[in-house]
């Protein structure tokens, strides 16, 4: 990772940013696909900042999406994590485009005030943000975008903290990930700041930002009661120990093409397939549904019901 923020160690422990030849990454996924696998996830610190040369021509993350989108076998392409400043709009459009790409977004905001991103040296203000957002639901409506933020970074006040929360309700996240601050060695801000936040604080911070994410969350979802989304099975659920009657039925779980999770109960045989499913429930985490009768095709030579 090249952005150097106050609090991170990556770049020190791990280098300069460093991406792989188109050539070795379409190999590996072709590799993968063979092996059944059904979607792959591009990863990388700042992956929306991939730039490589090869044969002369310069490969940016969009390119590189075209690319996998044309392997046989993969139904589903994901990346992350990505920087804000560096989502293109050649990148959004690839995402429109390409019928294999989720409608999935993970870009970190970290905090909701200017003041505390410039002390963590993010390198972006809530107005570029806030750009960046109004270009991903003008080119990709209905895409989920989920974040990180930190609570009781050094200069993180009570005004500032009221900002965070103001910043999910504002931006509508799927989902967030929300980390107290703790102090590394080696990094910036341990090197300039005391962390003088109290632990209790930052608890309570956490909590807070906690509550706002999941009633957004639960509000959005509550949006696919009633609607039939497209379902990447996974397999059984961590609660799938019952099973359906005398059916070979038991709660499977999946992700939709905007990364929701689903839960539903149908045929362990589902796994790697893609099924349609209506939703009836949901909770901040989860859509709970249905599955639609059709025909999957379970091997070359027969097709299988896919349970209701």
């Amino acid at each position: 990772c090249d952005k150097f923020c106050s609090y991170c160690v990556v770049p020190s422990t791990r280098g300069p940013e460093q991406s792989r030849s188109p050539r070795e990454i379409l190999s590996e996924v072709k590799v993968l696909a063979d092996q059944g696998v059904k979607e792959v996830t591009l990863l990388g610190q700042t992956v929306n900042s991939y730039k490589h040369t090869q044969d002369g021509k310069l490969y940016r993350l969009s390119d590189l999406l075209y690319l996998i989108n044309e392997v046989e076998g993969i139904n589903r392409i994901k990346f992350v994590t990505s920087y804000p400043k560096d989502m293109t709009t050649d990148l959004l459009e690839a995402i429109r485009d390409l019928p294999k790409a989720t409608r999935y977004l993970h870009v970190p905001l970290q905090h909701g005030c200017n003041d505390v991103l410039k002390v963590m040296k993010r390198g972006y203000t809530v107005e570029d943000y806030r750009e960046m957002m109004q270009r991903v639901n003008e080119i990709l409506p209905g895409c989920s975008v989920s974040s990180d933020f930190i609570v009781g970074h050094p200069g993180e006040t009570e005004e500032s903290h009221q900002l965070s929360l103001e910043s999910i309700r504002e931006f509508r996240f799927k989902n967030s990930f929300i980390f107290k601050y703790s102090e590394r060695p080696g990094t910036k801000a341990a090197e300039r700041f005391k962390d003088e936040i109290p632990d209790e604080v930052k608890k309570r911070r956490n909590n807070e930002m906690l509550d706002v994410q999941n009633q957004i969350s639960e509000e959005d979802n509550a949006g696919f009661i009633g609607k039939q989304v497209e379902v990447l099975v996974e397999g059984p659920s961590k609660s799938a120990q019952k099973a359906i009657e005398a059916s070979l039925a038991e709660q499977l779980v999946g992700r939709s093409n905007c990364d929701r999770i689903v839960v539903f109960d149908g045929n362990p045989r589902l796994a790697g397939s893609l099924a349609t499913v209506e939703i009836f429930d949901v909770t901040p985490t989860t859509l709970i549904g249905g599955i639609v009768t059709k025909e999957f095709q379970h091997n070359a030579g027969s097709s299988l019901p896919i349970l209701q």
